[in-house]
């Protein structure tokens, strides 16, 4: 009876039984039973990365701030990532790439495997980056949205005895005497450099800009009286001495809660309005499960009294999104500051 399990059939195989199958059995039902094991395997291999999906997260995940500990990204970053890590079971460990304008930290991200497991959360340098420097990735092509976390004005800030105490009388002044005016920023090309050259083209006005490296010593030169104004966010400037200094108007489309005898620019009938936002992204090529599974974690975060007052407190405000608002706000938002940064002459290097 073995022998006859084991027997060659004239089949070829030399003795061995065909695929596993006991050589007796005829050729025909042998090559169906053959098929019907490659289709077993190969329905395991391809539900293997859909249950991995579904198990997501099931280990340590990686949020990249492109930036160094401190600043917005950084605060906002970790404050999210400790939340996702109650909700979701799993830790979200914040791991710190500063350098390039954001562009080291954010290549990590883009060559990374889009298995949900390394994110990227990014302000909108994300698009302001791109548009004065060539960077390694196409910030559009390289990353896929998952959810805006939080949107924060802008404000135009002067030093004490700056003649111009109005957006009107700022655009004067710089008409007079063009160029004389300057303006501090916290890097070239930078949110603050190109939301103020984005009020210069705006107004035809010509100023120069003084960029330093981060917002600190731009703020001190400010205070010393060195620089006329600077834009930045309201976060950057909360519980320091520059807090005190003259707040002229915010660039948002309406006035902040908190500083309701600050006007915006738009008020002053000039067609201009640019605020920071703050996202969290991920490789390209991530699957929809996850990306689906995050953006909801998030929004519900995000929608907190909790998060809200954390937001506040940062001087920020919580800004839930669709994966695909998100996607359209980075879209627009690369197209916007590019064609800023060409008009002003920021060319790409």
């Amino acid at each position: 009876m073995f022998d006859d399990w084991i027997s060659n059939t004239g089949n070829g195989n030399s003795g061995r039984p065909l695929c596993g199958v006991p050589a007796r059995l005829n050729g025909r039902f042998a090559a169906m039973m053959c098929a019907l094991a490659a289709a077993a395997l190969a329905f395991l291999c391809a539900s293997a990365p859909s249950h991995a999906q579904d198990n997501w997260p099931s280990t340590t995940v990686r949020v990249i701030v492109p930036f160094a500990p401190g600043a917005s990204n950084d605060v906002i970053a970790r404050q999210l990532a400790s939340q996702l890590t109650k909700s979701l079971g799993q830790s979200f460990v914040v791991e710190n790439r500063p350098g390039g304008g954001s562009t080291i930290g954010a290549q990590f991200v883009a060559s990374s495997d889009p298995n949900g497991y390394t994110l990227l959360f990014v302000s909108s340098s994300l698009a302001t980056s791109a548009a004065v420097q060539k960077t390694p990735y196409d910030p559009i092509k390289a990353f896929r949205a998952v959810a805006q976390v939080a949107s924060a004005p802008f404000l135009i800030i002067t030093r004490q005895d700056f003649p111009a105490k109005t957006v009107p009388e700022l655009v004067a002044l710089a008409k007079a005497e063009p160029g004389k005016v300057n303006f501090g920023t916290s890097g070239l090309g930078d949110n603050t450099h190109l939301a103020t050259e984005l009020l210069a083209t705006t107004t035809g006005i010509k100023m120069t800009a003084i960029s330093y490296k981060g917002i600190a010593p731009a703020l001190i030169d400010l205070m010393a009286g060195r620089t006329d104004f600077i834009i930045t966010s309201i976060a950057s400037i909360k519980g320091t001495v520059a807090e005190n200094l003259p707040k002229m108007a915010f660039t948002s489309a309406k006035r902040d809660a908190d500083f309701p005898n600050v006007p915006t620019v738009r008020e002053y009938g000039i067609d201009y309005v640019a605020d920071l936002w703050w996202g969290l992204f991920a490789p390209a090529g991530t699957p929809d499960a996850i990306v689906n599974k995050l953006n909801a974690e998030v929004n519900k975060i995000v929608g907190t009294p909790e998060f809200a007052q954390f937001l506040k407190n940062s001087g920020a405000v919580p800004a839930a999104s669709t994966p695909a608002a998100l996607q359209d706000l980075l879209t627009s938002e690369v197209v916007r500051w590019s064609d800023t940064a060409r008009r002003a002459g920021l060319e790409q290097k």
